[in-house]
């Protein structure tokens, strides 16, 4: 019969392989670990106080560039206020809005002149005489009438009443304020 050797060479270079192995390691992490302490520890005291000259410059730069940039922006906003501002007033000098409202009991189209007092829009050449005025009225500025809608819903205007509205002042510019959408 055969017998197993008491001791086996398994036994000793296993060991020795794994310590060779860790050595091994350790010769690849040199390199890494020599690069670390030239930077942060070694070196001249000339050296850092240098380096931490030249970042205190480079941070003071870019914090002037960041204050720029700041007013650069508040100039930019204002400035986009100055033209909203200027729009508006263009606006206002170039467009006269006036509003025609519709009555929820009959359809019926009308308009406030002076002093409140209501005035009934019953035909084309009451349009037109209304037109007239206030393009007298409203001198070199554009007209623009804005149909205004009942806020409840009641029916009126019929789609003919509207339609006929809508020929009436065809001459001139006009909108609609419907609350229930653009059905019409």
């Amino acid at each position: 019969m055969i017998e197993l050797p008491q001791r086996s060479v398994t036994r000793f270079f296993i060991p020795l392989i794994d310590v060779l192995l860790l050595l091994f390691c350790i010769y690849l992490l040199m390199p890494i670990a020599e690069g670390v302490e030239h930077e942060g520890v070694g070196g001249n005291p000339a050296e850092l106080k240098e380096k931490s000259q030249l970042a205190r410059q480079e941070l003071n730069l870019t914090r002037r560039e960041v204050q720029q940039e700041r007013h650069k922006l508040s100039l930019a906003r204002k400035e986009l206020l100055e033209l909203q501002k200027e729009k508006n007033q263009q606006l206002n000098q170039r467009l006269a809005i006036r509003v025609l409202e519709i009555d929820p009991k009959n359809g019926q189209l009308w308009t406030t002149i002076d002093r409140g007092e209501r005035l009934a829009i019953d035909s084309a050449d009451d349009a037109h005489r209304l037109i007239q005025r206030h393009k007298q009225e409203v001198g070199g500025r554009e007209l623009y009438y804005l149909f205004l809608f009942p806020r409840q819903d009641t029916g009126f205007p019929e789609q003919g009443q509207f339609e006929q509205y809508e020929r009436w002042f065809s001459g001139v510019s006009h909108g609609l304020d419907n609350p229930r959408g653009m059905e019409r």
